[in-house]
């Protein structure tokens, strides 16, 4: 269904729907907060006044949202008014009217189960299905986060703090490639223990960061199974969105080894292989799918530069 004005304004939470245990106007008052980790994105002011209530809600002034996730927080803060609030049945229903175009109102409902509330729009039709919001209840001086990076997705469980267990196992991945010569026999029999630990954060949502979700794709791409180079591709897809540009490139890398794998040609040219008698290769290659000024947004090398690459391994036989 097509909705005019504010129709980003609700997140989209799969949330069970809440009991509604008010049963009067002013159980309703307060301040309330959709989060997004530890940064409020929108900001619900409901203030009793006498019989009826009134209000605010406050949200970036521009914004882009993609399922439970937002990007591109920016402009400031714009505040719209609320109003036309009635109570029926526990439910709270009001209006919300844009600041910038008093004619763009839509209407919600809100739930309570104490400290938290459901929102979803009021006017859905029959065939529709009300997706809820879950907001929390917050301190009056509550305020609408404004130290978005321009490059970052922020999702509910958002957090700007690394997991120190994921640090620990990528270190550890990588000590183990360091020692001269390398102990294939100990990285081999290691590696499949460090998947483990990660695929146990990651079943727990405990990565949050973007360097998080890098060092976990290289975990997987040191696997050996298509599905390990999958992982790792979307991981690393994760790691981008969250701002760590540099992941870009284990991006790229995990998709050659998956294509690889799965009997594809690689498109990138990030993968070399050698055989017994020391002779390397790229193959199968497709070098016309992607070109070099697009490798080059890639942080990947060009077919010049991984030529002489190629040459530099043939060299040292």
């Amino acid at each position: 269904m097509l909705r005019r004005g504010m129709q980003f304004l609700i997140a989209v939470f799969v949330c069970v729907p809440c009991v509604a245990h008010a049963t009067e106007m002013k159980d309703f008052a307060g301040t309330w907060a959709l989060r997004l980790g530890a940064r409020n994105v929108f900001v619900l002011r409901l203030v009793q006044d006498g019989e009826s209530m009134s209000g605010s809600w406050e949200r970036p002034a521009k914004f882009s949202k993609m399922g439970d996730a937002f990007a591109n927080m920016r402009g400031g803060v714009r505040r719209d008014s609320v109003s036309h609030v009635r109570l029926t049945n526990g439910t709270l229903h009001f209006k919300v009217q844009n600041a910038s175009d008093p004619k763009d109102e839509d209407g919600y409902e809100m739930k309570l189960d104490g400290n938290r509330a459901a929102l979803a729009f009021d006017d859905l039709q029959p065939a529709d299905v009300a997706d809820f919001s879950s907001y929390e209840r917050v301190g009056p001086e509550a305020k609408v986060a404004l130290d978005w990076e321009p490059n970052r997705l922020y999702t509910p469980s958002d957090s700007d703090t690394p997991n120190l267990e994921m640090e620990a196992i990528f270190k550890e991945d990588q000590r183990v490639r360091l020692v001269v010569p390398i102990d294939w026999d100990a990285v081999n029999r290691t590696d499949p223990k460090r998947r483990e630990q990660t695929k146990r954060l990651l079943a727990r949502g405990e990565l949050h960061t973007g360097k998080d979700f890098e060092e976990a794709a290289f975990l997987f791409q040191h696997g050996d199974t298509a599905n390990d180079y999958l992982l790792a591709h979307t991981l690393a897809m994760v790691a981008v969105s969250k701002g760590d540009a540099t992941a870009i490139w284990i991006a790229a890398a995990t998709l050659d080894r998956y294509l690889e794998k799965i009997g594809q040609k690689q498109v990138f040219g990030t993968q070399y292989s050698g055989d017994a008698q020391d002779h390397w290769t790229q193959e199968p290659y497709d070098r016309e799918l992607v070109s070099d000024a697009l490798r080059e947004q890639l942080g990947v090398p060009s077919q010049a530069s991984q030529l002489m690459q190629l040459k530099a391994y043939e060299s040292q036989k």
